[in-house]
Formats: structure tokens, sequence, C-alpha cells
């Protein structure tokens, strides 16, 4: 490997993990915010939500590495272009076909990154996800009170407890909301202290309050009722979230093979999609990033940007239609990927390929 392939390659590889790290961290951590504020609410456990975070990544990193890529390879050019080491390159002998050569090294090895999370990581790790919620979600409001906070849903139920036992088994100083239904006048309970227990019979949670009382009414009516208690017992809400652990984008990608089921054929389509989408923007990117010196490397950043957009929106569309059960739309998939490769190739060697038809048109015309 030449002195200039490496440099190359480096610079393309840096720029484009560079890239895609900050946008991995800005995505990942407004969904951290997200599950962050669920664990605040008591909703999920703060250890569930750093492991979901962490199983996100691989789901967000294939979807993001074509793009990174993309920008590496353009602002790579760029800067060689700027400052004029393109120039010297192609005087040097370097043709436009071994640049595109030596950029598709690192590109390469992007794409295979892709096909690796894609299909295979990002699928165990989008499972485990739901695995995760479907855990969360059969774990009552009583297991994760922190005490000195009011923790649930203003919505259904929301439990204070003033502080807790040292065998954390008991509450003290109890103040529950509770609203059965939507329709029904809120109840707002005080006792001194809690625990939580188990009804075989019913198979439910509760929790057992003592020496309380209990007032239920409509806020700003006056027929509510009051009612003083020894011993009550509330059951806790479980949030039964319908998870299904068998959709599409949590099978591994051996299953969706010869399925009939649409939503598997438009995963599968998805993450073939992704590791070749990686390869064919990069001629796009190559063909753009060779610009005017005095135009300034990110010159054409924005129409590159808008020409990617396109491309993932439309293939997003597509997979959506597939989802859908919509008639050749894996047919036309497969077609845009040509269409931009062919567009991708075009702009690299459309005036190479105009030049040696005029030759030849020359060269065979009558004299």
């Amino acid at each position: 490997m030449s002195l200039i392939t490496r440099y190359i390659n480096k610079e393309v590889m840096i720029t484009a993990l560079a890239v895609s790290l900050v946008l991995l961290l800005i995505i990942s951590s407004s969904r951290f915010a997200h599950y962050l504020s669920k664990a605040v609410t008591g909703e999920l456990d703060a250890e569930a939500v750093v492991e979901i975070i962490f199983n996100l990544l691989p789901a967000y990193l294939s979807t993001l590495l074509p793009l990174g890529g993309f920008l590496g390879v353009l602002l790579t050019l760029g800067k060689l272009s700027v400052d004029n080491e393109l120039t010297v390159l192609f005087a040097n002998g370097v043709s436009q076909r071994q640049l595109v050569q030596i950029v598709l090294v690192p590109l390469s090895i992007l794409a295979v990154l892709v096909a690796i999370l894609s299909l295979w990581l990002a699928p165990q790790a989008s499972r485990n996800v739901e695995e995760i919620l479907y855990q969360q979600s059969h774990t009552s409001e009583f297991e994760s009170i922190v005490p000195g906070r009011f923790q649930g849903n203003i919505e259904r139920q929301v439990i204070y407890a003033e502080s807790m036992s040292d065998d954390r088994q008991q509450l003290l100083n109890v103040f529950v909301f509770n609203r059965p239904m939507a329709t029904a006048p809120p109840v707002l309970i005080k006792a001194t202290s809690a625990r939580q227990v188990f009804n075989e019979t019913y198979q439910a949670r509760y929790l057992l309050l003592k020496e309380g009382s209990r007032t239920e009414g409509q806020p700003g009516r006056l027929d509510y009722t009051v009612t003083k208690f020894d011993e009550l017992a509330v059951r806790l809400f479980t949030q039964e979230l319908q998870i299904n652990i068998t959709r599409g984008f949590t099978l591994p990608t051996l299953m969706l093979f010869g399925s009939a089921n649409p939503d598997h054929k438009a995963q599968l389509y998805w993450r073939i999609s992704l590791p070749l989408m990686t390869l064919i923007v990069s001629f796009v990117a190559i063909a753009l990033g060779q610009i005017n010196p005095r135009k300034g490397r990110f010159a054409r950043l924005l129409p590159a940007i808008l020409i990617y957009l396109v491309y993932l929106s439309v293939l997003m569309s597509l997979r959506d239609d597939m989802t859908r059960a919509v008639v050749n739309a894996d047919i036309k998939i497969w077609l845009l990927h040509i269409t931009f490769l062919i567009s991708g190739l075009f702009l690299l060697f459309g005036r190479q390929w105009y030049r040696q038809l005029v030759r030849r048109g020359k060269v065979n015309a009558p004299t």
C-alpha cells in the first residue's frame, strides 16, 4: 500500500468515525433523556435505562455509519481539493478510477461493519430492549419507589413515602393518589406505614396500608367521602404493555429468509440495503467531493446531504410500503439502488465516457 493510499484511507476513516460518533451522541443523548424521565417517574428502573441505551447503539450505528462514511469522503476530498493535493495527485498520474479504488477501501470496511451490525447485532440488541421493557412493564410501582419522591403516573397512580424501613420491606408515612378509571373520582390515601403483599387468589400485588384515611371525590366539589381505617389494601398498578418480541426487527436475519410475512420481508430488505447504500453513496461523495479550490471545501456539502436524504427517505418509504404489502415495493427498492449507483458512476466517469464516444465518432467518421 502506497503512502498516498494510506494517507487518504486514514483521513476518510477518521472523519467518517468522528462524524458517526457525533451523530450517535446527539441521538443517544435524546433517547437517554427520554428513558431517564421514565426512570424519574418510576416507570423504568435506572439500571434498565442503561441497558436499553447500550442495546440501542447497534441499531443507531447501522443507520448512522453510511451517513458518516458519505460525509467522511465528502469532507476529506473537499479538504484535498482546497489544498490542491488532488490536483497534484492527478498531475502525477493518479486517474479517477484509481482514486475510486483508493477511497473504496475504507468504505468497504465500513460496509462490512454496517452489515455485521444490521444483519446480526442490531436484531439481537433490539430483542434485548423489548425483553427489558416487557420485564419492566410487569414490575410494580412499589419496587422502584425512592423515599422522598413522588413516583408514578398522574393519570393512574402516584405513591410517595417519606422514608423506608432498613430492610426495604415497609414504607413509612405514605401518600397514595389512585384513579381506578378515567371517569372515576380520584382517591387520596394517607397512612403511617405500608408494605407490599401478593394475593394468590387474584394473582395481583397489593399495597397494604395501616392506620390512615381515605378521601374520595372530585376536586372543587363538596360531595366527597372520608374514611378512617386501621388496615386497607390498594391494588398496585401494573402496566401491561403489549410487547411482541417476534416482530420483524427483533428476529434473526436467517429467520427472515423465505418468510411470507410483509413485515419480515421489509426488515430483510432494509438490513441488506444499509451496507449496499454505504458503498453506493460513496460514488456520489467522490464525485461531489472534488471541487474548485476557490469555492471552499463545503461548497457542495448541502446539495450532497440533500441527495443522501432523498436516497434514505425514499428507501424508508419503500420499506414501509413493503410492510403494508404494497405491490412491487421490493422491485422498487432494487431500482432505487441501481438508479443511485448509475448516477454516481455517471457523475464520476460521465465526462470521460463522453470524450471516448466523441473520439470514437471522429475515428469512425468518413474522411
